[in-house]
């Protein structure tokens, strides 16, 4: 500030203030730490205000000219800023961006971001970092007697380097430059070491797994980071320039709960699915799907060779060859080497059958091997656990090297499918074949419309006019409807699955993409079909302006040109509206496309899937997670809301006691192997998560003109609560089981419910409306201009219309419209309405015509106005009328859905599925009261539908109808629905978790600001904070000034922004529910200390040397102990056992451990206790016994002193179950058989031991 003012003139300043120091602020608000200050974005760094700011710090020049600069940055600031009469679109409505950079967003100095690679040398667990970034990352670790010499020695080699290093000691940074100043107790940062955990995820993090804590593995690489192909599912990655964002743990805490929650081995059940998270994949499962071929062996040489990599031991040889005596083994033994020899797995499906982990039976398909549900690896996962990381990594080693042996290479061979010309010219024939056939069968779908009736008659000819099969008029219409588009395209792609089909039969067996796709590896058959055999039906996903000709040729277009000429002469409808282009393409990418076939196939697959609805997916993660962030399994099992502890669900998990839900008889199970949720689960933020999920995943399907798109049906769905002015309402209504007793009753009723509701007005059967002058009607008082309505006698048998009751509906209307009091200019004229048949019509079409005749009353001499008056007033009036149905029913479509396994099985029709109507509101019909005039109208029919199943889409119009339970079965029925389109599979409970938190108040909350305002209004919550940030934040927080409110910051996101711990997760609080007297500790203390110290008798702490690590740790080394191999089977003894023995204990700890049981066996009564700590003493020593299970048997509860059951005077220890059973034991052959174990050559020679035996 002084460097700004030392231009300005001193005796000014002087003036201005009272003291030089008063010029600067006594308080100002500080942002949280570790908050984002640097990276706001261009649009903050060189918009107008700060370009005014940095006039200020540059400036030069006299006071007037500061007062010029500070005023000019006054007039546009907010609070001066004048109201502009003209809006910019392009300026922010409200200022959430600025919320979410400057308030939500952190940064912090121990992450990194690069490129990922993969490397299947790299442990599944494990992250390769470059070795010069891993120097630059570093990580906090206090220095203690446990790790004093590895940090010694590093920080002795970072002196060495630096010149000195940086602690931290009691809050306060130290350099220490020679190693005598380091203390116990300072907080070093070193360098990423092997086996450091890091936090790593890749954007964005809109599912449970983006975020994995991996282990460090120091690699000599410069600029990329490696892991794991396997590991790609999680992340949704894959190596084609994919970056992974890291994060570098700084506390202790912190890289706890990253190893015991996030890390990899405790993510291996998919939270959104419940399926395994990891299988094989790539090369290693095309080569797994390769190895099971029946006709695979190997020889000896090469099974040594893959055995190495196997964490079993070679079997005995499957064939043994005469006369040269070699052996030989399946590819089956192989694989089988890589599984646990207890597995037992059935997978019937594939024909699998596993039996003590070897390979029985396997059918071709690898379906099993993939994300089949009960596949091999979720049998792995649910019996192995954290093993199945260790046996996935041998198998794609296993895979991978067998794979290098045998060879897999693509090249362009692999695309002619077939080995030779022949074959090929063969199977060209008949794909063409197939395509002909195929358009064909699509084109008969065209035929039941109404242009078609005299080729289906065979009356062609009679009627020289009609197009019959012609296949360019085919073309035209199918391109003109978006309905006959979709039939048009089903039938075909219902014959084309076979033309597919021809790869597989002229493929040969080596051809490596065929093998790739049975593996499911890589690649699908319709790709490898358009490669190599023909590029099929390609149509156009949104309406264009212009129609494509049928045959994809010169001559093709220039007949195209011609097309208006073409439908005039065979009188094709006219359609102002849009086209759907759509042509089949004969020729594939490996023979070549012409320039039109690269136009059409360009034109139609271009990416129409995120078009308008891009920010779709965004916008409903956004909202979810603000609902439901918050949402955690408490201690006492139920699942509450942090803010205000309310109540969302009693249970949670308990998705498989819903019972069928209204209208689709789907049973809803839970996940049977899911993990019990504990207490501060986050279960909120993982539904969210999962719906998210598949929202994100629709975008890969498009947004399609033919069919509704499963994106937009998911937001119609989450988004039925928010109520609307505007918009359509429809209600679903299923027809009565009981015409089911008449032949095709459900299609008549069906029909006869629709003819009943649905609005018919008189415009859509008119065909000609005319004004005639009628020099008869002269004579009478009528005027002699006449309205003549035409009506096919054909379009009124179709409709079953009634004549008589068309006129009585006109002259209803026309007498209810007429005004007791008319007025100049608007009233109706008095109208005569007749009905007769035709004798105006052109042509011969009078004897099929039927008119309505309307004349006026002559009021007036002016006869030409009353002519204006009829065209303009009476005939759209008239027009508009309803002549059958109910004028709130503006359509009603008649349906098919497939019905679900529970329904098909209880209904005695054989049928998939059923009928039903959808009815949609007008824009005449009150909302409100939409469905009681539904049902209302549905009087005269009523026994024809079956009111229990049917509802009002609308939920709450539901709610009102029948009731809040209902509606929630509705909308949890819906949901799965919507989810199943998206192609993702959801766990029920997170379903039922969203259906619960959008129902907590006891009304469907809207998805919106309004439904979370009165949510946290009914939990009576004030949040002005987390409103701020969800939207609209000036006004939330100017809202929040003016009614005096105060925000506790309760919720994760507030604690987040303002660097508190979140009351979910690990920070989720607990009430103490027993305290018994006399356990109260004297003074507060932390409740984590307390459980992680170790319960000791009531003794002065003394320095535990490693000598007394027996005497003070003997529970937890008789519990890592027992851990370890069976000690008690000789057979058992791995070499691993004994050497992780050999280093908890040594000749003399056993020595030591021996004489501390003699004593014991004096020291104490007979049927005296032993305290804790010779209780686990004496645990420990039993972990020794040659039968140790069999002593234990159910459990120890105590431990005694007693007499030997045999020989009276002799003393021994006596171990009493919880069962109330005695079982005695001596230490002496536990002892004995311990030092076997450790030290075998000193075991017989002992004096000590054989002194004691």
């Amino acid at each position: 500030v002084y460097s700004i003012l030392k231009d300005v003139d001193p005796g000014f300043l002087e003036g201005l203030l009272k003291r030089k120091n008063s010029i600067f602020m006594q308080n100002c608000l500080l942002t949280p730490n570790c908050h984002r200050v640097t990276e706001f974005g261009q649009h903050m760094i060189f918009d107008e205000s700060n370009r005014l700011y940095r006039k200020l710090i540059d400036f030069r020049g006299t006071a007037n000219d500061l007062s010029v600069c500070v005023y000019d940055r006054i007039k546009v600031s907010k609070i001066r800023a004048e109201r502009s009469i003209i809006n910019d679109p392009a300026a922010p409505a409200t200022g959430l961006k600025y919320v979410k950079e400057l308030v939500l967003a952190k940064r912090t100095n121990h992450a990194f971001r690069m490129v990922v690679v993969g490397d299947p040398n790299i442990e599944l667990g494990e992250i390769g970092i470059p070795c010069h970034v891993a120097e630059n990352l570093h990580m906090a670790e206090p220095l203690s007697s446990r790790n004093w010499e590895k940090m010694t020695d590093l920080c002795d080699l970072m002196i060495l380097q630096k010149g000195g290093i940086l602690v931290r000691r009691k809050g306060v940074l130290i350099r220490v430059s020679v190693m005598d100043q380091l203390q116990r107790g300072d907080v070093i940062h070193r360098p990423l070491v092997d086996g450091d955990v890091v936090l790593i995820n890749r954007p964005p993090s809109i599912h449970q797994h983006s975020l994995i804590a991996l282990s460090v593995r120091i690699l000599p690489v410069n600029s990329v980071l490696s892991i794991n192909p396997l590991v790609c599912s999680p992340f949704r990655g894959d190596f084609d320039g994919d970056s992974l964002h890291g994060y570098v743990p700084q506390s202790i805490d912190s890289r706890i709960e990253l190893s015991e929650l996030v890390a990899l081995n405790q993510q291996l059940i998919d939270g959104q699915n419940g399926q395994n998270l990891l299988s094989l994949s790539h090369d290693s499962l095309t080569a797994a799907n390769l190895i099971l071929e029946p006709t695979v062996f190997l020889d000896r040489v090469q099974m040594q060779q893959l055995q190495m990599f196997c964490p079993r031991q070679m079997g005995m040889n499957a064939i043994i060859r005469a006369p040269s005596g070699k052996s030989y083994w399946t590819g089956k033994q192989l694989f089988s080497l890589l599984l646990p020899s207890d597995l037992e797995y059935v997978f019937p499906s594939n024909g699998v059958c596993i039996s003590e982990g070897e390979i029985l039976t396997s059918s071709s398909g690898s379906s099993w091997l993939r994300d089949a549900s009960e596949n091999l690896f979720y049998s792995l996962v649910k019996h192995h656990g954290g093993d199945t990381l260790d046996l996935l990594y041998a198998a794609q080693a296993v895979l991978g090297e067998w794979l290098s042996m045998r060879g897999l290479s693509v090249s362009l061979s692999d695309l002619y499918i077939s080995s030779d010309l022949f074959s090929r010219e063969n199977m060209i024939d008949e794909v063409i074949s197939g395509l002909q056939e195929a358009e064909r069968l699509s084109y008969i779908q065209l035929l039941m419309v109404k242009y078609n009736k005299d080729f289906l008659a065979g009356n062609l000819e009679e009627s020289k006019n009609s197009m019959g099969f012609d296949l360019e008029f085919m073309s035209i219409m199918q391109q003109k409807s978006a309905s006959l588009s979709q039939a048009s395209a089903t039938a075909f792609k219902h014959v084309f699955r076979n033309t597919q089909n021809l790869v597989y039969n002229y493929a040969s067996n080596d051809n490596s993409f065929l093998a790739m796709l049975k593996a499911g590896s890589k690649g699908n058959l319709l790709k490898l079909v358009q490669h190599s055999m023909c590029l099929g039906l390609q149509q156009s996903l949104v309406p264009l302006s212009f129609r494509i000709p049928r045959q994809l040729s010169c001559d093709g277009w220039n007949a195209h040109k011609s097309n208006l000429v073409f439908e005039k002469a065979h009188k094709v409808p006219e359609c102002p509206g849009p086209y759907i282009p759509g042509a089949v393409v004969e020729n594939s990418f490996l023979a070549g496309l012409n320039p039109l076939e690269c136009f059409v196939h360009s034109l139609t697959t271009r990416d129409s899937s995120f078009s308008g609805h891009a920010d779709v997916s965004g916008t409903l993660n956004r909202k979810l997670m603000f609902f439901m962030r918050d949402l955690y399994v408490g201690y006492d099992g139920t699942v509450r809301n942090a803010y205000g502890n309310q109540i969302v669900q009693f249970s949670y998990n308990e998705a498989d006691q819903i019972s069928s839900t209204k209208g689709t008889g789907e049973t809803v199970e839970s996940h049977n192997h899911a993990t019990h949720s504990i207490g501060g689960h986050p279960v909120g933020s993982l539904a969210a998560c999962a719906i998210s999920e598949a929202a994100y995943s629709a975008l890969d399907q498009p947004v399609s003109a033919l069919e509704s798109s499963p994106l937009l049906n998911l937001k119609k769905i989450l988004e039925s609560g928010v109520g609307s002015r505007s918009g359509e309402k429809t209600a679903s209504l299923f027809l009565s089981e009981s015409l089911e007793r008449w032949a095709h009753g459900f299609e008549y009723g069906a029909l006869e419910v629709k003819g009943h509701l649905e609005r018919l007005l008189l415009s859509d059967v008119v065909s000609t409306v005319m004004i005639c002058y009628s020099p008869e009607t002269c004579k009478s008082p009528h005027s002699p201009w006449v309205c003549y309505f035409h009506i096919d006698k054909e379009n009124v048998k179709t409709r079953r219309l009634k004549m008589r009751s068309v006129v009585d509906a006109l002259n209803m209307r026309y007498r209810a419209a007429k005004p007791t009091k008319p007025k100049a200019g608007t009233d109706l004229p008095d109208l005569r309405i007749t009905c007769k048949d035709c004798s105006v019509a052109e042509g011969g079409n009078k004897k099929s015509k039927i008119c309505i005749t309307v004349s006026a009353v002559e009021t007036s001499k002016n006869s030409l106005s009353l002519r204006d008056t009829l065209r303009d007033l009476v005939i759209p009036f008239l027009l508009r009328t309803v002549i059958k149905g109910f004028s709130a029913f503006k359509k009603v479509d008649i349906l098919w859905r497939e019905l679900p396994s529970p329904l098909k099985s209880s209904r005695s029709s054989t049928s998939p599925g059923e009928l039903y109507l959808q009815v949609f509101m007008s824009e005449s019909c009150d909302r409100i009261k939409f469905w009681n005039a539904l049902v209302d109208s549905c009087l005269q029919i009523r026994d024809l539908i079956d009111w229990e199943r049917s509802y009002p889409d609308d939920v709450h119009d539901l709610t009102v109808a029948y009731g809040l339970d209902v509606a929630w079965e509705s909308f949890l029925c819906k949901l799965h629905s919507a989810v199943s389109e998206t192609g993702k599979k959801i766990l029920p409970e997170h379903l039922v978790l969203v259906a619960d938190c959008l129902t907590a108040t006891g009304e469907f909350a809207p998805l919106s600001a309004k439904g979370l305002s009165m949510q946290r209004k009914a939990a009576g919550v004030v949040s002005p904070f987390m409103q701020a940030c969800f939207s609209n934040p000036g006004d939330s927080f100017v809202r929040a000034a003016k009614m005096r409110l105060s925000d506790d910051l309760q919720g994760s996101l507030e604690s987040l922004a303002w660097g508190k711990t979140p009351s979910i997760g690990t920070g989720s609080s607990f009430d103490l529910m027993f305290s018994a007297k006399g356990y109260q500790p004297a003074k507060p203390m932390d409740v984590y200390a307390l459980l992680s110290s170790h319960v000791t008798a009531d003794k002065p702490k003394v320095m535990v040397t490693p000598d007394d690590d027996i005497e003070m740790d003997g529970k937890s080394l008789a519990r890592r102990l027992y851990k370890l191999d069976d000690l008690n089977k000789k057979s058992c003894k791995s070499q691993w056992a004994i050497a992780k023995l050999r280093s908890l204990l040594s000749f003399n700890d056993i020595k030591k451990l021996s004489q501390s049981l003699k004593q014991m066996l004096s020291k104490y009564a007979i049927d005296g206790e032993l305290s804790e700590a010779d209780k686990s003493i004496v645990m420990m020593a039993l972990q020794f016994h040659p039968r140790r299970n069999e002593k234990i048997g159910t459990g120890a509860q105590e431990i005694k002193i007693g007499y030997h059951k045999e020989y009276e005077d002799s003393r021994c220890f006596m171990l009493v179950r919880p069962d109330g059973t005695v079982e005695d034991f001596s230490y002496r052959k536990c002892m004995q058989h311990a030092l076997e174990l450790i030290a075998p050559q000193k075991a017989k020679t002992s004096k000590w031991l054989n002194g004691i035996s």
